[in-house]
């Protein structure tokens, strides 16, 4: 039996209904397209801390011009110290031909009189002193996965599926005999430090379609004497053909998707020791069915870790080899588990103590933090709450202790911590209810809190690591106080299990009469990793949500089992049968919905995006609660989809044929009673386009009507200016078979 909670104001504050008085309607181009600009509630831009002193920056915009304020932490004393006029003065003495930015980009401190930034594809540095500004590299236009070494001034990139390294010493322009044209620029051979690269051989890119925390492929060693580097050879992998309509005829453009129990690509990691002007390779086996990933190198740049996966995603080695030669060293421990494990972390070596570091892991149903020696052994567990710790933030300056987040009160919250090393003791550093972003002093001493809540739009302020608060940063206010907006609730169902609470969110219509009946939107995603309902501003929601209450519905979201930060148990509950726990606990949701005097429950529409889309496609067929129904960029049939993912949650279609059977969504056509449309990226790379052909398909030889529109030319996401049309499209649908 489903029972729901809504947590009091006294409790979280986490039941709001908002009571605005301004008649103000939002258009569906304010939802999609002001909801991180006009709309969003203020923050102080560029906020961060400057190198080496206890002194923070942060942008503001005066009389329409931006300026960079300095402000003293221990004193309060606030100084500005550089404007967008002269930025622009010292520019003009860098470049000839490239426009002015207008508005300050993005910038890194070096040290408390100069920083850095990236620019037209070139770094730059400047002096708020001297005004006085200097180009630090100038690379192609076609470079990518650029990363800068601060030690060495240093950049590394990849053109094409090379790895390329920029030297002001070397990199020289005009042609040479010995050299490769690169766009106008002349990179000699030394400078080339890979040359195999080709398609079907990448180097230095993301590998394991960016799973396991993975977001590179370039990893430079602490003082930057030594790169290593991902080399992936994908010729194993089977191509796929994306279509190019602006040809005539249309052309194809191939790429590598491996696809669910299939050939997988084959990745290896090399060293560039730039000291020896020597490469080797690490040596990790190069087994095709295995995961190289969470790289990362001890301080004196000597040892190589790698948390190597297997296939089967079910055993994890962390390893250790030699950072002079590649070879093997040790394993220093195994993690293993039934059904799956997960490292997206790499080792963080503490502060002062190049003997012990910072682990990652779900071991004990929850990501916690573990204390090891170089040995391998087990010192001390670090963190200990029933709560996913979601980020490691760094240590003081004297490696004492060290800062992490966790996803309190069931994942709705974000709290800071601090924990001593050497005993495990914790103290909770922050305590107002909401979602907190936290950004720590070099030496420990002060953080910067910015944090919103369901009632709270943005607080920003300074505190120290006693838990005082120093000051008030800012205070935003309400962004849609001029609009007319609707009542929010936050609360618990209990899942399908009759013991989990799984979190909900809901929007009323404005001025919500209880008498009435209401029709509903359900939005759904439900997949792992994410997180549709959060404890901060307007619950975490997209406006276009709040768009679809003001036209009348009641707006409704429920975070099923299997989908993040509640630990390890709760997501994987879905293990081996994605779609069906997610499916009867979005059915629990239902179910409190229906029991709601208000809810007209003969108008209950729904729609999901990727994960979302395959459970919302699962909701029309295999579920009798909805009328309509849209889905977007789904899967289909988890065979079609990527080894990496797939595979972790449903194991091989080999190993697991049941599984798969019970989730192609083309076994439930004729199952469909309501109106349904299918929409895709004609270019998705992620969630390929054969899927919805595929169920287009079995719709038209079952002799069902669906409905199906394209998206040429976009990728998974439909973004930018068409994102407008999209959720356009999206609102028409629901309001044709809902209204």
């Amino acid at each position: 039996m489903s029972h729901t909670k809504i947590f009091s104001t006294l409790l979280l504050s986490l039941v709001v209904h908002f009571s605005w008085s301004q008649n103000k309607l939002l258009t569906i181009n304010d939802a999609v397209l002001k909801q991180r600009t006009t709309l969003a509630p203020d923050r102080l831009m560029q906020l961060q801390w400057i190198k080496g002193v206890n002194t923070f920056s942060y942008v503001v915009k005066v009389d329409g011009k931006e300026k960079i304020v300095q402000y003293e932490a221990q004193t309060g004393k606030i100084d500005t110290v550089f404007t967008i006029d002269d930025f622009a003065t010292v520019f003009k003495t860098l470049e000839i031909d490239v426009p002015v930015p207008q508005r300050l980009p993005f910038f890194t401190w070096i040290n408390n009189e100069q920083f850095r930034f990236f620019y037209n594809n070139a770094y730059y540095a400047m002096n708020i002193k001297t005004k006085v500004g200097k180009a630090l590299t100038k690379l192609p236009k076609n470079a990518e996965n650029i990363n800068y070494n601060v030690e060495t001034g240093k950049t590394v990139f990849t053109l094409e599926n090379n790895v390329l390294m920029y030297d002001a010493d070397t990199w020289i322009k005009g042609a040479g005999t010995s050299s490769q044209k690169v766009d106008n620029d002349v990179m000699i051979k030394e400078n080339m430090l890979t040359t195999d690269g080709t398609y079907g051989v990448v180097n230095g890119k993301t590998v394991h379609r960016s799973e396991f925390g993975i977001n590179g492929g370039l990893f430079w060693s602490p003082k930057g004497n030594k790169l290593a580097y991902y080399k992936m050879y994908e010729m194993a992998v089977t191509d796929y053909e994306l279509m190019n309509i602006e040809s005539k005829p249309g052309t194809f453009e191939k790429i590598k998707y491996p696809m669910a129990g299939a050939s997988s690509h084959t990745v290896k990691l090399f060293v560039q020791d730039f000291s020896s002007k020597r490469q080797f390779e690490v040596l990790t086996k190069a087994n095709p069915d295995q995961y190289l990933t969470n790289i990362a190198w001890s301080p004196q740049e000597d040892l190589i870790f790698i948390a190597v996966v297997n296939r089967a995603q079910n055993e994890m080695m962390l390893n250790q080899y030699d950072g002079r030669s590649g070879a093997f060293i040790k394993t220093l421990f195994t993690e293993n588990h039934p059904k799956y494990v997960e490292p997206e972390h790499p080792v963080t070596f503490i502060p002062n103590d190049d003997g012990k570091f910072i682990w990652m892991s779900k071991r004990d149903s929850f990501n916690q933090l573990y204390l090891y020696d170089l040995r391998g052994k087990l010192l001390r567990q670090l963190s200990t709450g029933k709560y996913d710790v979601t980020e490691l933030l760094g240590f003081d300056n004297q490696g004492k202790t060290a800062f992490y987040m966790g996803a309190t009160n069931n994942g709705l919250d974000r709290q800071f911590f601090a924990v001593e090393i050497s005993s495990g003791k914790t103290k909770q550093l922050t305590n107002s209810p909401g979602v907190h972003a936290v950004n720590v002093s070099a030496n420990g001493q002060y953080f910067i809190d910015t944090y919103s809540s369901s009632t709270l739009p943005r607080k920003t302020v300074l505190m120290d690591v006693k838990g005082n608060e120093l000051a008030v940063l800012l205070n935003a206010t309400n962004p849609l106080a001029d609009y007319k907006l609707c009542g929010m609730q936050m609360g618990t169902v209990l899942a399908d299990d009759n013991t989990t609470p799984l979190n909900y969110r809901m929007f009323y219509p404005p001025q919500f009469d209880s008498t009435k009946k209401y029709p509903v939107v359900v939005y759904m995603y439900g997949g792992p990793h994410a997180q549709m309902v959060t404890n901060t501003w307007l619950g975490g929601a997209d406006m276009w949500l709040y768009y679809m209450a003001q036209q009348g519905y009641v707006v409704y979201t429920i975070d099923n089992r299997g989908s993040g930060n509640r630990g390890l148990d709760f997501e994987q509950a879905t293990f081996r049968n994605l779609g069906t726990v997610e499916r009867a606990d979005q059915l629990k949701g239902v179910a409190f919905l229906k029991k709601q005097k208000y809810i007209d429950s003969t108008r209950m529409g729904v729609f999901g995006w990727s994960f979302g889309g395959f459970m919302s496609i699962g909701m029309m067929t295999r579920t009798d609660a909805f009328k309509v129904g849209v889905a977007g960029g789904p899967v289909i049939d988890w065979s079609c989809y990527e080894i990496m993912y797939t595979e972790r949650y449903m194991d091989k279609p080999q190993e697991n044929p049941d599984g798969y059977k019970d989730a192609d969504l083309t076994n439930y056509v004729k199952n469909l009673k309501g109106k349904l449309m299918l929409i895709h990226g004609t270019d998705d790379d992620v969630v390929l386009w054969q899927h919805s052909l595929k169920y287009i398909k079995k719709c038209v030889d079952e002799g069902v009507q669906v409905d199906y529109f394209v998206y040429p030319d976009h990728k998974h996401n439909v973004l930018g200016k068409d994102r407008v049309h999209l959720m356009q499209k999206v609102t028409d649908y629901l309001n044709a078979g809902l209204k």
